[in-house]
């Protein structure tokens, strides 16, 4: 006989789509009449029967996860077809060094954002400062009794954030028993090594009343470096990258050595360029191993194999994450109506990325002359004008003749080490209250619900602007002939060490010590959510009751992130960072009914529900909100059943969406006036040269063009960040679909079929609006000269008169509700399962074989008003096509499981190669399978009284190789060479392990 959850789980193939495998199919006969407890299904506050839904929805058993074999449950989840690419996982973060090692999950590719993750159907603290993303680190597997995912907006049932869907784990809470588990991994390659051990311990106490179920484990997962894999062991660079516009030219090979040109002995450019960047003269130096001053050319025009860095000898694939999980779920029958409940998670994550040495550009050091490099005179402690002592004679005399102000260089400061990323996690989550019935049947819950996240980052191996500029100004030292210092009195007073940056390891230890500036971050995020639900029946109508369901709500979120001060002045090896601080809260009521029209009488069921949530939210531009949702169940006979559903849902910005002041920026823009003429016809054209700085360059022109020079047309300087006047974006969803489950079939045969159309689609969306889309608002606007769009004020010229008159200054971005998104497409879940002696074959036990699919029909985003469309089905991360297929095997203490794994043919960002572009040349990468595999075998009788399995596997069986998505590709994730979040760039791996049962 099946335990009553198994049953549950079974009868719940009738209403979703189930990633469990058929061995949970109902078979026909006595089982199909057992009493079914009454259970809540995520999409719902009312209980139910079953886990009928009139909404998709996929459930994961335990059994599932145990046979996925993963050790952190968001790795198993995003292999499901109807998940994305996430945003970060261990593989695709190790160039963020904000958020390296975070795991999260992104339903249907529309963003982290927009999915809901609970834990026992309540909100989860995030992981990510600012944002409402779940690290999934902190959600022990080994407690999960079971996942369920509906893919669809839900903000009418759970509020703000479920717009693609939830997420919601449901924890164990009646284990009795010891289980003590273990498992280690490696890989092919012999790295990666995994080490995980957890124990789960559970009781009924006070005759039953009560039950506590505890569990602690730790996971250590070893590095893995680029440098251990063909495909990223040596720098390399997509060939598109280094020309776009030849079409002759594969996007997906790779030109390799692709060298960094920060080496470590340096480059030194002792030229003088013209106004279009061309070198006139002059020469650009290095060093060869011996110390000989060589130009950076050989005689055929080609950098030299000295002068270059290989960067991916210090990358990394996947992070170094050491883990400890400890959870309780523990409950208490007060009496027979009211049960007690507590339920905690903690979670301790620490990672350490691993970068190449720091890459310094003399631009980030001098300012104060026109070629950004080393002064070629300056004043020393006396007054008296002197030339950089460590500086060779030969780079000096050359830029002397040339008539430069300074010697610009770029180096790797290899006298460091490697640059480290260390994040220290904590989180930790409570929920705590009362739950029960009323006589009349009715149930009601009421929770306080308290989480928080800290993040403590170092960064280390990086350096101090302002101590590089004092330690580069360096004088003899007359109080120590032979001996050098540092020119400013006060940098000497401060320590300040001279730096000669001319060769290899020139750099003195003591030098290093003086100009380190570690990077450091401390981030807090805390959660707060008060909880009152009640459900049950309103009154009985013809066919049954009306259900009800209602309840209020109050969430309070903060969220802080913390830089040193360095960071945020732009001095400590990068851009101007802010700190992001900010905090909401929301009050909430929501209703939902269940109305029966139909019971036994020409269906066996018909019926709607109806779901709305009214909000009320402190931030300004969100106010008052209101959500809704209607759906409609039609079970025909006990094979049948159509279901349909639509909702508006919302998601309200997020902290760092609102707060963030805005990250200094130097990225490359297009500037729409470039090449406009006074005869140029057009909006365009004729709002351009309204602006006087442009028509005086206009018309002092040789051509009578706005004609800008290589450096006005390279970077341009600006912002990106948040926007305190955002207000919610809005969704509009649609599901539609059926659950076949042929009740004729033989008693050793079970088969289900889910197919459901899904559609979404999202209006004011919050999307940070690209620099060049800016432009592009401002500048076509035909109101431009009396009344211009409001981006106009992000975007500044320099002005008449100035040597760079007209060109751009600064052209600032923010976050704006000015996105569209529509997505859509289909899922498909095929379950079958048949015992193989009736068959009559020789092999006992039965057989399960199970797949889902979900096919993306469209997927459309729209930046801001005018913009083009980015087309994202098809794209890498957002295939058209992906299933799993999972077989398994079970006869006694054996089980087996082959599972299988589809992504389709998919085409690299339109961003890079727009996909009119495709027919000139291969967009696509191709298609790819995944093979995992797993046996378990459970020792007959006890072993020193435990019940004891062992199980072994392999990951990606038949070792598949990433496709190559090299540098200058959007989609390239830095140190892998492919797009780490969508395809295995670790390789095979092996596994063993045991659970022992007391």
């Amino acid at each position: 006989m099946k335990k009553p959850l198994a049953c549950a789980i079974s009868t719940a193939v009738l209403g979703m789509a189930s990633f469990a495998l058929p061995t949970a199919v109902l078979a026909q006969g006595e089982e199909a009449d057992e009493a079914i407890e009454e259970v809540v299904v995520t999409g719902s506050r009312i209980a139910r029967a079953s886990l009928e839904s009139a909404t998709p929805l996929q459930v994961l058993t335990a059994e599932d996860i145990n046979l996925g074999a993963e050790t952190n449950i968001g790795d198993y989840l995003n292999q499901l077809p109807a998940l994305g690419q996430p945003l970060f996982n261990r593989t695709n973060s190790n160039f963020d060094i904000n958020n390296s090692g975070v795991v999260n999950v992104d339903l249907r590719d529309l963003g982290i954002e927009r999915t809901l993750t609970l834990v026992n159907g309540r909100r989860f603290v995030a992981g990510v400062p600012g944002s409402s993303a779940v690290d999934l680190n902190a959600i022990p597997s080994a407690m999960v009794e079971r996942v369920e995912v509906i893919t669809g907006g839900a903000s009418a049932v759970y509020g703000s954030d479920a717009i693609a869907g939830v997420i919601n784990f449901i924890l164990k809470d009646d284990f009795e028993g010891v289980e003590l588990s273990s498992r280690y991994e490696i890989t092919d390659e012999s790295d990666g090594e995994e080490n995980d051990i957890s124990l789960l311990i559970g009781a009924n106490f006070d005759g039953g009343r009560g039950n506590a179920t505890a569990y602690i484990g730790f996971t250590d997962q070893g590095a893995i470096f680029s440098r251990d894999r063909d495909i990223s062991r040596i720098d390399a660079v997509s060939p598109a990258a280094l020309n776009p516009r030849d079409t002759t030219l594969e996007l997906f090979g790779q030109v390799k050595p692709f060298f960094s040109s920060f080496p470590l002995q340096g480059r030194f450019d002792a030229g003088v360029a013209d106004d279009q960047g061309r070198r006139l003269t002059g020469f650009n130096y290095t060093f060869l191993s011996d110390g000989t001053l060589v130009d950076s050319f050989d005689t055929n025009g080609n950098n030299r194999a000295a002068d270059g860095f290989n960067r991916s000898a210090f990358r990394t694939i996947a992070i170094p994450t050491e883990r400890f999980l400890a959870a309780t779920n523990i409950h208490y029958d007060l009496n027979d109506n009211v049960r007690a409940f507590f339920e905690s998670t903690y979670s301790g994550i620490d990672t350490n990325a691993v970068l190449e040495p720091f890459p310094l550009d003399s631009d980030d050091v001098f300012q104060e002359n026109a070629d950004g490099g080393i002064p070629l005179a300056y004043e020393n402690s006396n007054g008296d004008m002197i030339s950089h002592p460590f500086m060779p004679a030969e780079i000096l005399t050359v830029a002397q003749g040339n008539g430069i102000e300074g010697v610009r260089f770029r180096r790797r400061i290899a006298e460091f080490g490697p640059r480290t990323a260390s994040n220290e996690r904590q989180t930790f989550r409570f929920s705590t209250g009362l739950e029960g019935s009323t006589d009349g049947g009715w149930l009601w819950d009421a929770s306080i619900t308290y989480g928080r996240t800290t993040q403590s980052q170092i960064s280390e191996g990086n350096i101090d602007t302002t101590a590089m500029r004092n330690a580069l100004l360096s004088e003899a030292d007359p109080d120590n002939p032979g001996q050098f210092r540092c020119v400013d009195a006060e940098a000497r007073a401060s320590g300040c060490v001279p730096v000669n940056v001319f060769g290899f390891n020139s750099i003195s230890p003591e030098a290093v010590a003086y100009i380190t500036a570690d990077k450091s971050r401390n981030a807090t995020i805390e959660q707060k959510v008060y909880q009152l639900n009640m459900s049950g029946d309103l009154f009985e109508m013809p066919s049954g009751p009306l259900q009800i369901a209602f309840g209020l709500e109050r969430r309070e979120e903060e969220s802080r992130a913390i830089n040193d001060t360095l960071t945020v002045r732009g001095l400590n090896s990068g851009n101007i960072t802010p700190n992001v601080q900010g905090e909401f809260d929301v009050d909430e009521v929501y209703v939902e009914f269940n109305v029966p029209i139909l019971s036994n009488q020409y269906v066996d069921y018909f019926g709607f529900g109806t779901a709305a949530r009214h909000s009320s939210y402190s931030i300004p531009g969100v106010g008052d909100t209101t959500t809704f949702e209607g759906r409609f169940e039609l079970k025909i006979n006990d094979d049948w059943l159509l279901r349909t559903s639509a909702a508006r849902a919302i998601r309200a910005p997020n902290i760092e969406e609102l707060f963030d002041p805005g990250t200094e920026t130097f990225a490359q823009v297009t500037d729409p006036c470039a090449g406009v003429t006074n005869t140029t016809p057009g909006t365009r054209a004729a709002n351009c040269r309204s602006i006087p700085a442009i028509q005086s360059r206009i018309d002092s022109d040789p051509d009578g063009a706005f004609t800008l020079t290589q450096t006005e047309l390279q970077g341009t300087g600006g912002l990106q960040g948040g926007n305190p006047f955002l207000f919610e974006e809005t969704a509009e969803t649609f599901t539609l679909g059926f659950a076949y489950t042929p009740t004729n079939l033989p008693d050793w045969l079970g088969a289900t079929l889910a197919v459901d159309y899904w559609d979404i689609e999202i209006e004011d969306a919050i999307e940070l609006v690209l620099r060049n889309n800016v432009l592009s608002l401002c500048y076509d606007d035909p109101d431009f000269q009396t009344d211009p769009d409001p981006q106009c004020d992000n975007i500044t010229r320099f002005p008449l008169g100035n040597t760079q008159e007209g060109a751009l200054d600064q052209v600032n971005a923010f976050e704006e509700n000015l996105s569209s998104i529509e997505a859509k497409g289909v899922d498909v879940d095929f379950q079958l399962s048949f015992d193989l002696d009736v068959l009559g074959l020789p092999v006992p036990g039965e057989l399960s074989i199970g797949t889902v699919y979900t096919h993306v029909d469209d997927y459309n985003i729209v930046n801001a008003p005018g913009a083009r469309v980015d087309i994202e089905d098809g794209e890498i991360g957002s295939a058209s096509h992906k299933w799993n297929s999972n077989i398994r095997y079970n006869w006694d203490n054996l089980s087996m499981q082959w599972q299988v794994r589809f992504i389709g043919e998919s085409r690299i960002e339109d961003g890079d190669i727009p996909s009119s572009g495709c027919r000139q040349r291969n967009c696509f990468v191709d298609e790819i399978y995944y093979s995992d595999f797993q046996l378990r075998y459970r020792l007959p009788g006890s072993l020193a009284g435990a019940n004891l399995e062992l199980f072994g596997g392999i990951e990606n069986v038949f070792d598949e190789d990433p496709p190559v998505i090299s540098a200058g590709l959007s989609d390239s994730d830095t140190g892998t060479e492919t797009t780490a979040g969508v395809y295995d760039a670790i390789g095979r791996a092996w596994y063993l392990g045991f659970k022992a049962s007391f």
